[in-house]
């Protein structure tokens, strides 16, 4: 089908003309198109009459207007101008979206892969156009309904977790959820019409003379309407002509991101986490059908770059010494599949617009990405945005005036301000404790790094727990639900499948118990080289009838169960595993080299004879002092991803 394009002789009459055809139809939607060469709209745009677009009815006109609603420019077909242009259109408003390529992922999408949806978003999409946000949780992976949080990037410890569920079903939200950023583009192009999309087309200036705002384009063509939402990105052309040019500003940080092919064994109860290091910190993110996605951020300069093939190899050498699940995560990612950006945000000003022009999310207050807010504010800003126009058109009817479209953008403004600013500044301070985190006195000390074997906690890490342990809840509490009261037309109710395991508060409370969900085999991994040491991983099987024997010879005893290692420091009868509640204990039987555990914190102490003690993920376990006999704890997944969380039927073992 030939694409379609809009064109007008007058402003009294527009037409809709077909690239290869010379007959017209009748059009609404859309800008009037005064100077310019023709151009096509989006791809696959259907010629479409004005009155079969899905817009709801307008009231009566006031007298003395034009008899019509106000009608919208919209620069920028990302995640917010696609949201506000569904707003205003399912309200009755023409909307023209310009965009410069609706095919491809916009701006830094492209490094950011999926987006997560939180519940405040998904809660304005609900009262944008509830269909659509069906669609959009449908095709989502829940990450809401688990444990999410912080943990120590060395240790792998949980430093604090977050309750992101409760804040939801009390308000009667939806569960946070990740969806791909190119399907979610596409649900709401879809939903707004290729009738309203024009492709190919880059917003680079505007001229405003009070009454109407003429938007500019990059090949010379101009379109009026009444108003001109700006919705293009950081480095918006838009907010450059309002206020003249201004620098982002660098977060001092770059980030590396990939999607690996990855289902780790706490799959059920883990939604994402964050791995806090000195000047450095990691991310991970179940984003559904077997992937994981994850951020690694390091401190360094602007402008960066990798040789050849490098950038893998350079993770692998930050993130050394690290927890499995970051290293087992790495190495799981193809080469190709690691792409690298730097951070950079811009701070939310007083003044978002001027005139009948004004400004939607990244082009006003771009953020960093540590709170996963910055779509979910465009998604708000789009809703509030159509609430505050449709409010001046309804007052215009019931005064019989003009619609004060300046007044409505100014209201807009002043409603986003600041909830705007606090959330920005909350992920700023995010950043900066996710990067200052020290778990141990010494760290980042230079010459006193020594302090460090002291495993002394670090006074900010042991305030900075209790600040987020009383904190937290508050600032989720106001994140997700602060703006739901302000939604019009969506019922506050949870979905029912939106429920968390029963086991989900217990988790919060014990580590134990959450490890003890965790699914997967546990292994003991070989750590020592030399042909007497055991070569193969050695499963071990969660059956509390069963024990595995160690010694320098099979127990004949317990031959089906037994581990011979014949080294000099490994007695004949050295040790025993055992399994308890879902748990493994380890029992020393009076070796005479002892049996020595290296735990996740780093400490090295020797077992007492006798006694069992538990053992956990990442503990490394010597038979012997001559560490000639070491093997590493690991869980790996061995079930199929749709058995945990309804994905792909992907194995994995890392």
């Amino acid at each position: 089908m030939p694409m379609a394009l809009l064109s007008a002789t007058s402003a009294a009459k527009t037409h809709l003309f077909c690239c290869h055809e010379e007959h017209p139809a009748p059009h609404q939607s859309g800008g009037l198109l005064l100077s310019g060469p023709q151009r096509p709209r989006a791809r696959g745009a259907r010629l479409v009459a004005a009155n079969a677009a899905a817009v709801a009815e307008t009231a009566p006109a006031p007298s003395g207007t034009s008899g019509r609603k106000p009608r919208v420019l919209v620069a920028g077909g990302g995640i917010g101008g696609l949201v506000f242009a569904l707003a205003a259109r399912r309200k009755g408003y023409d909307v023209t979206v310009f965009e410069r390529d609706i095919s491809a992922v916009r701006g830094e999408g492209q490094y950011r892969g999926p987006i997560q949806i939180q519940s405040n978003a998904l809660a304005a999409l609900e009262a944008i156009d509830m269909s659509v946000a069906e669609e959009v949780m449908r095709e989502g992976c829940v990450t809401g309904d688990r444990i999410n949080g912080l943990v120590d990037g060395i240790s792998g410890s949980w430093y604090i977790k977050f309750d992101t569920f409760t804040p939801a079903a009390e308000r009667g939200l939806p569960v946070t959820r990740v969806v791909s950023r190119m399907l979610l583009q596409e649900i709401l192009a879809r939903a707004v019409g290729d009738d309203a999309i024009m492709n190919d087309c880059h917003v680079v200036d505007f001229t405003d003379d009070g009454d109407k705002v003429t938007a500019i384009l990059e090949d010379g063509r101009k379109f009026e309407g009444d108003l001109l939402v700006g919705a293009d990105g950081i480095w918006s052309k838009v907010r450059k002509s309002l206020f003249g040019q201004t620098e982002a500003s660098y977060s001092e940080y770059t980030c590396y991101t990939g999607i690996a092919d990855f289902v780790p064994p706490d799959i059920d109860t883990v939604g994402y986490r964050v791995f806090l290091g000195h000047k450095q910190y990691f991310v991970s993110s179940d984003v559904g059908a077997g992937k994981m996605q994850w951020y690694a951020f390091h401190k360094e300069p602007a402008g960066g770059t990798d040789p050849e093939n490098g950038k893998k190899k350079r993770l692998l050498e930050l993130f050394s010494g690290w927890c499995d699940n970051v290293i087992d995560l790495l190495n799981a990612t193809d080469e190709e599949a690691i792409l690298r950006r730097d951070i950079y945000d811009r701070p939310p000003t007083i003044n978002w617009g001027k005139g009948c022009v004004t400004l939607l999310g990244d082009s006003i207050h771009a953020m960093q990405p540590n709170l996963g807010q910055g779509g979910c504010m465009a998604i708000e800003d789009g809703y509030q945005l159509a609430v505050e126009l449709e409010k001046a058109w309804q007052e215009s009817v019931k005064s019989r005036t003009p619609v004060d479209v300046v007044s409505s953008l100014r209201s807009y403004e002043k409603e986003r301000r600041l909830r705007v600013a606090i959330i920005h500044g909350l992920a700023r301070m995010a950043a900066i404790m996710a990067t200052t985190y020290r778990p141990y006195l010494g760290v980042g000390l230079g010459p006193l790094s020594f302090l460090t074997t002291l495993r002394i906690p670090h006074p900010g890490r042991v305030g900075g727990r209790f600040f987020i342990k009383f904190g937290m809840p508050l600032m989720l509490s106001w994140v997700l639900g602060g703006n739901s009261s302000k939604l019009e037309g969506r019922p506050l109710s949870c979905r029912l499948s939106d429920k968390a395991n029963d086991q989900l508060g217990r988790w919060f409370q014990d580590d134990d118990a959450l490890e003890q969900a965790m699914g997967g085999e546990w292994f003991l991994f070989p750590m020592s080289s030399g042909d007497n040491s055991a070569s193969q991983p050695i499963r071990l099987i969660r059956d509390e009838q069963r024990t595995l024997s160690i010694g320098s010879r099979p127990d004949p005893s317990n031959s089906d169960s037994s581990l011979s290692l014949p080294l000099p420091q490994v007695s004949e009868i050295h040790a025993t595993i055992t399994c308890k509640n879902k748990a493994f204990y380890l029992t020393d039987l009076g070796s005479e080299h002892g049996t020595w555990f290296n735990d996740n914190e780093g400490r090295r102490y020797r077992l007492p004879p006798n006694f069992p003690v538990r053992f956990h993920p990442s503990d490394a376990i010597e038979f012997g002092s001559d560490k000639k006999a070491m093997f590493r704890v690991k869980v790996l997944n061995t079930l199929p991803y749709e058995s945990a969380r309804g994905g792909g039927e992907v194995l994995q073992a890392a």
